[in-house]
């Protein structure tokens, strides 16, 4: 995909949640093997993933978010669909991960990443977002234009807050680890 086609898919800056779902909605749709494929939660216990190469800090500036979340393809390669990067769109895995994120021993242990990685067809199902982190502090006018996300499995919704918990457990196969040990089996 070209930079031009990154452009033409469904985005809203600082919902990155909420862009991934699209994204993963539009390529099951148009019949995209995702059996392999992962939503990736880039978290940690402070609530600021120290970043590189985003596009919403200036070039050659780090950046803290509360969370950032990606898609990861796995089909015929190794993947990573991250609207908000300056690396190329999509960037495969080892390469996105190794130019995103500063070395992780350098960081206090609080500030270092962990990733919640969710098979893609859980993700679609059971994410349920109310936007509530986000109000207060954007207007509304800066929200989606697509309605609110709702899960359709809404016995099992999963929000945004308890993906972004490292410490919570999930029945939705997802898995928690430290980025360091996601790189190395990126290998």
């Amino acid at each position: 995909m070209t930079r031009h086609e990154r452009d033409q898919r469904p985005y809203t800056a600082l919902f990155c949640e909420e862009n991934v779902w699209q994204l993963a909605r539009e390529m099951v749709s148009s019949g995209k093997d995702m059996c392999r494929s992962e939503v990736l939660f880039f978290v940690n216990a402070a609530d600021s993933v120290v970043m590189l190469n985003q596009r919403a800090a200036d070039p050659g500036m780090a950046i803290g978010w509360d969370y950032h979340v990606v898609l990861r393809v796995r089909d015929p390669h190794d993947l990573v669909f991250d609207a908000d990067t300056r690396l190329p769109y999509p960037c495969a895995t080892r390469e996105y991960l190794l130019h995103s994120f500063p070395r992780q021993s350098a960081l206090p242990a609080h500030f270092q990443a962990w990733v919640r990685r969710v098979p893609v067809a859980t993700f679609l199902s059971r994410f349920d977002s109310d936007r509530s982190h986000m109000r207060g502090r954007v207007p509304a006018a800066a929200f989606p234009p697509w309605p609110t996300i709702r899960a359709t499995d809404t016995q099992h919704a999963i929000s945004l807050r308890h993906y972004c918990d490292v410490t919570a457990r999930l029945d939705d196969g997802s898995r928690v680890l430290p980025l360091d040990e996601f790189l190395q089996l990126t290998g």
